[in-house]
């Protein structure tokens, strides 16, 4: 009769020992959702990497064309420019000094014309590609945060289940 207050005791001890136990299988279930949830972020910010690198590289394939384009128009103008220049010499010699200067002027005219489209055009794509990089900058920026922001949740999650879990195993063994 004298071992059934111990026995009650011991019933009692293995009781609070299951509850427990109950508390740890929820907490690692937890941190098991918590894991889950890491991998599909890091899946999600390699899927983004992947996408952005595409993007990196269509831009960069259509920078590439479009100075080639502006490269060809050069070449085109000069040409232009000079046929111009030989058509004017050739009027040089067959008019007064009147209508000579007037057509030096028109040359001129012209040739800032084009200069004056040709930075136009540039500082347009200068705009153009400079606001797609800026976009894509503020959208990288916005889910590196969110994904710091996931990470140092989880982090002080973690800390707290395994400050928890030494916390109860030295409380098992005291």
């Amino acid at each position: 009769m004298t071992n059934l207050p111990k026995l009650d005791e011991t019933i009692d001890q293995l009781e609070k020992q299951a509850e427990v136990l109950k508390q740890n299988n929820r907490i690692l279930g937890k941190v098991a959702e918590l894991s889950t949830s890491i991998e599909k972020g890091v899946s999600e910010l390699s899927v983004g990497n992947g996408n952005f690198d595409i993007v990196k590289k269509e831009i960069q394939s259509s920078l590439k064309s479009l100075n080639d384009s502006v490269s060809n128009l050069e070449k085109q103008n000069e040409k232009q420019i000079d046929t111009l220049v030989i058509e004017n010499k050739k009027y040089l010699r067959e008019l007064s000094e009147d209508v000579s200067s007037k057509i030096t002027r028109f040359s001129s005219d012209i040739q800032v014309s084009i200069r004056q489209e040709r930075t136009h055009l540039q500082e347009a794509l200068q705009n153009n590609i400079t606001s797609q990089f800026n976009n894509m900058e503020s959208k990288q920026i916005d889910l590196f945060a969110q994904q710091e922001k996931q990470i140092a949740f989880l982090k002080i999650l973690l800390i707290a289940v395994i400050l928890l879990c030494l916390g109860l195993g030295i409380k098992l063994f005291i």
